[in-house]
């Protein structure tokens, strides 16, 4: 994936539908395409189990051509570790050139308006990390159980919308950096009673000030020792880049563990940071990745040209021992 190319976005379609046949209409035409494609492996499908029966109906011995998977299995956690799944799934099954026509539906009902929040930057992400890249990707969004806003959103997330009669430019497409960072106001300050904690010097301290106080407000061990490596990952980071002092606090609530990483000084200048796989050779960012995989939202802000500094805020669940 090349990240050199920002003005050559990826085969990124959006499609919407409203009814069965409209899910048939934009989806068997483009597994077709990818099964017809010359040296290109099999397409793969990603919905619920009913309508993966549509596509096997619908596609009658052109099925056996298609590896057909449940979306509940591919988009179950957090953007991030779904991003980890569909990367591996792309490097294992992709030709040795990158082709692949990959189409998935991403499960929305249940989901909260916080997290439904970071699903919409997860559709501007996969634009970013399949810039320059070969593979067709197709998000597939149902009317009948994706709220409006999530519709909307997936218009300005993909640079394509794929319909019945071909495809077409998105007229809403923003730019996957612009959106990513749209709207996103100042964090809520800490609690008076959280825990604090200054690092000097050796910034990975804060790992077992992590964990510690994780554990003691009730979290497994193994899962405390878990979250004492996401925060390791932001407090490695703020060192590589010249930190040498920073600041920890953490508190919690009855059901999630929060901890905040501050700097004085420096910017984050970078939306996707954490979200790119770690590659071949090291990369100051490759712990942010776990930090993404272990917690439910990482969010990050950073001051401006009157106020330097940067803030990583990790929250997890508290999974409780025993």
């Amino acid at each position: 994936m090349d990240h050199g190319a920002p003005s050559t976005p990826a085969k990124h379609h959006v499609g919407v539908h409203s009814s069965d046949e409209g899910f048939l209409a934009v989806m068997v035409p483009f597994l077709r395409e990818g099964i017809a494609a010359e040296d290109e492996p099999d397409p793969a499908a990603v919905t619920t189990s009913r309508k993966l029966d549509l596509l096997r109906d619908a596609l009658g011995p052109d099925a056996r051509h298609v590896d057909f998977l449940d979306s509940a299995r591919w988009y179950r956690g957090t953007p991030a570790n779904s991003m980890a799944t569909a990367l591996d799934y792309y490097v294992a099954h992709a030709s040795p050139e990158g082709r692949l026509h990959l189409a998935g539906e991403p499960v929305w009902p249940g989901r909260s308006p916080r997290q439904i929040s970071e699903w919409k930057r997860y559709e501007a992400l996969a634009t970013e990390l399949f810039t320059g890249a070969p593979p067709d990707l197709m998000c597939l969004y149902d009317t009948r159980t994706a709220p409006p806003d999530v519709i909307d959103a997936a218009r300005h997330t993909h640079p394509t919308e794929l319909h019945r009669h071909g495809i077409r430019p998105s007229p809403l497409y923003t730019e996957p950096a612009v959106y990513a960072t749209q709207d996103l106001g100042p964090l809520p300050a800490p609690p008076r009673d959280a825990i604090g904690i200054g690092l000097d010097g050796d910034l990975t301290a804060g790992h077992r000030f992590a964990a510690d106080q994780a554990q003691a407000r009730g979290m497994a061990p193994d899962a405390a020792a878990r979250f004492g490596r996401a925060v390791s990952g932001a407090t490695g980071y703020a060192a590589s880049q010249g930190c040498d002092r920073a600041y920890l606090k953490l508190w919690s609530t009855r059901e999630r563990v929060i901890c905040e990483l501050r700097t004085p000084r420096g910017r984050i200048t970078d939306p996707f940071l954490g979200f790119r796989p770690p590659g071949p050779g090291t990369r100051p960012e490759d712990g942010l990745w776990d930090t993404r995989q272990v917690c439910e939202f990482v969010d990050m802000r950073s001051g401006d040209e009157a106020k330097e500094g940067w803030t990583i805020r990790m929250e997890t669940a508290l999974v409780p021992a025993g």
